[in-house]
Parts: structure tokens; sequence; C-alpha cells
């Protein structure tokens, strides 16, 4: 009689869990960077760098809301030391690959844009995305890669990777 009151625990609380959370959405999907690798190659050990993550689009029939977003595989050499959210400037696109923290190419265009989340209307392309903060600590080994988003869609919190790829190499600075 006990193992059959733990079994249906055990099933009443896989049913809990997966009712609240789903690891496979499928409504969200990159922009072109999703399908190559972006890249800096004058990077400093010691500096920092703004490393543009996907701009979105929701390719469901229902408006979402993007939770957060970040990239899962840092290399050594690379430290990621916050995210932020910033905005295309309604012109349809946003930077690819990496911009020096403070560089004149470094806007925050975000706006009046408050909090970590996203809203992406129905069959539609945000304007807003995310930006990583990275930090350069020595020779680096290999690029970062995957962009993790969580998402609420309905009542239904998602997890999904999509795919991006950015190269950053240490290489003569940029004089200018």
């Amino acid at each position: 009689m006990p193992r059959r009151l733990f079994a249906v625990f055990l099933a009443l609380s896989a049913t809990a869990l997966t009712s609240c959370s789903d690891g496979g959405g499928t409504a969200l999907e990159g922009s072109l960077q999703a399908y190559g690798i972006s890249g800096y190659e004058h990077a400093q050990v010691g500096k920092e760098y703004w490393v543009s993550m996907l701009q979105m689009e929701n390719k469901s029939g229902k408006p979402l809301t993007v939770l957060s977003g970040k990239i899962v595989h840092v290399p050594a050499g690379l430290r990621i030391t916050g995210y932020r959210i910033n905005s295309s400037g309604g012109i349809g696109g946003h930077p690819i690959g990496a911009t020096p923290v403070g560089a004149a190419e470094d806007v925050d265009r975000a706006g009046d844009h408050k909090g970590s989340s996203i809203q992406i209307k129905a069959h539609a392309l945000s304007d807003l995305y995310y930006e990583a903060r990275v930090k350069v600590t020595g020779a680096v080994h290999g690029d970062l890669t995957t962009c993790h988003y969580e998402y609420r869609q309905g009542s239904t919190t998602y997890h999904q990777d999509i795919g991006c790829d950015t190269r950053i190499r240490l290489g003569k600075p940029v004089t200018g």
C-alpha cells in the first residue's frame, strides 16, 4: 500500500510541475544572427563589451512576454557581468556582434522601457532585444553560444534555446 501511495504522489507532483512550466517552447524565432557567427577581433583583456542577443520574433498566434534572456555557453576568457534591454530604434534591425562599453556606438536606445521583460504581439518582431555585458578576462577559448529565453504565454511559462554565436578574439585595439 505505501508503494502505491508514493507512486500516486509522484504522478501528482509531475503533473503540477508540468502545468506551471513547459520546457519546450516554440513560439520564438531569432533574427538572422541565429544563422551565422558575428564577431569582434579587437578585444582587450580587462575591457568590457556589449554583445547583442537575438532580436526576437513571436511566430505564434498569441502575444507573449519574454521574462529573461541569457547566453548559455560562455567560454574561458570571457565573463558575463550583466544584461540590459535595448531597442532597435524603430529601424527594423539591431547591431550584431560586440560593441565596446562606452564607445560612440554604445547607445542605450531602450528609452522609457522599464524592467527586464519584453512583450511581443502575435506574429510580430520585437523592437527590443537583450544585450549581455561581457568582460574579457584572458585568452578567449571558444565562442559565446546559445541564447536561452524564458517567456510566458497565457498562464504557462516556457523555456526556449535559439542558436546565437558571437566570436570575440584578442587583437590590436581599434583606434579612431
